[in-house]
């Protein structure tokens, strides 16, 4: 059948508008959305956009929408978008919650980008930095960052106390922290106290858990099937703390909404002389107060142990994962801007701005700034004495009850015995159901 010269000219231009119409959606940004709690944090913010930016640019067709994220909200907000068929496209979590995303179904499975990269892409990973990640042999998020929790501590204030070094065991733990807790300028007044507990939910979970730890105790027993506080080695570490606030009051009034940035900022303004934390917490606390010199005044030890301890776990990992939402319309970019935040450039530069230890072996092990770093080396040596966070689904929840017994024993609204055994007998009961 001929067309009409009109019909012609009509489909010719109909086929040319499509051409151009495929070709301008070719050249199209993507948008996807990162989400991520240390985007609103001063120094690792600035070093996440700096890569963030530099993705873009290798990528000019992806532009990334920035999300920051308050941690104590970052779960609740997540989980209600993601139900919703919404939630970013790329996000990072510690390994906290990991396996309630996966149990949910929030996170992609990663396996097959992974598999598209070919078999050695996961080989440059440290083994253990896997597991929280994997699940029925399919890998759920790529690691990032890991480290072990240690004690924090302010040399200087130390020397003005007269405290010859940081404590290897519980009990000198004890006697320095009453001795750093002080009048700064020699009055009656105490302005200065030894030790900052984190309390609020915010970093709870790494601090408090790193105290058990180094009492020999857990939350969860090893099989993820009971509570494990019922043991003297709980019972010890939960009065250890009940102790530092009520009794010796080595630690600032306020303990219950103090959470881990506070905590920082007690170090940095130099209120308190011990912390616990790791690696980052020398950028962010000198940040927080430059006149500190952080650098140089601040150092780190192992968690203190029993006397006599001989157990190989004394502290708690710290992972950063990056995920990809189950809901994420551009699945594709979102691995490539995973793959890019967690490549060994990226590592090496999160260890530069952040003092951050990588997940990857050729990093840690072949960097030379992290060879040369004294605090890196402590931390590093540490890892084979943590363990993670109990990997299992009801975690967040289990985690939850303790904290809010322990809430009740530092208040005075429980005695400490009952908050204990009920603690104990809540997570049992959750673990059951």
């Amino acid at each position: 059948m001929k067309l009409s010269l009109r019909a012609a000219h009509l489909l010719r231009a109909m086929v040319a508008g499509a051409g151009m119409a495929a070709a301008m959606s070719a050249h199209a940004d993507v948008t996807i959305t990162y989400s991520d709690w240390q985007l609103a944090q001063d120094v690792w913010g600035k070093s996440l956009n700096g890569v963030i930016d530099a993705f873009e640019k290798a990528n000019p067709g992806i532009k990334v929408k920035r999300e920051p994220v308050p941690l104590a909200q970052r779960d609740v907000k997540y989980s209600t978008a993601i139900r919703a068929g919404e939630g970013p496209d790329v996000f990072a979590l510690d390994a906290n919650p990991v396996r309630q995303y996966i149990a949910e179904g929030w996170v992609r499975d990663l396996t097959p980008y992974i598999q598209k990269e070919g078999g050695n892409f996961l080989a440059d990973f440290y083994p253990n930095s896997l597991l929280p990640v994997t699940v029925t042999g399919k890998t759920w998020g790529i690691p990032m960052n890991t480290v072990a929790m240690t004690l924090v501590y302010n040399k200087k204030l130390f020397a003005e106390a007269g405290v010859a070094g940081p404590p290897k065991t519980w009990d000198e733990f004890r006697a320095a922290a009453k001795k750093l807790t002080r009048s700064s300028t020699g009055g009656s007044a105490i302005d200065r106290w030894g030790f900052s507990v984190v309390l609020a939910p915010a970093g709870f979970d790494l601090r408090v858990s790193s105290i058990l730890r180094g009492f020999g105790a857990d939350f969860i027993t090893p099989d993820g099937q009971h509570s494990a506080l019922d043991t003297p080695e709980a019972k010890a570490a939960f009065n250890f703390i009940v102790d530092l606030i009520l009794v010796d009051k080595s630690v600032p009034p306020g303990a219950a909404q103090v959470d881990a940035n506070g905590s920082r900022r007690l170090l940095a303004n130099r209120t308190v002389a011990m912390k616990i934390g790791t690696t980052w917490s020398y950028p962010e606390v000198s940040a927080m107060n430059p006149q500190l010199d952080g650098w140089n005044v601040l150092a780190m030890a192992p968690m203190p142990q029993p006397a006599g301890s001989s157990k190989q776990v004394r502290t708690t990992l710290f992972q950063k994962s990056i995920f990809v939402g189950k809901n994420s319309k551009h699945p594709e970019e979102a691995w490539k801007l995973a793959k890019y935040l967690t490549d060994s450039a990226s590592m090496k530069k999160w260890f530069d701005d952040n003092n951050m230890l990588s997940s990857r072996k050729s990093v840690n092990e072949g960097y030379d700034k992290i060879a040369n770093s004294e605090s890196a080396r402590i931390v590093a040596a540490e890892i084979a004495h943590g363990a993670f966070l109990p990997q299992t689904p009801k975690w967040p929840q289990a985690l939850e009850i303790f904290r809010q017994n322990l809430q009740a024993a530092v208040a005075g609204s429980k005695p400490r015995e009952q908050a204990l055994a009920d603690a104990h007998q809540q997570i049992e009961a959750l673990l059951k159901q």
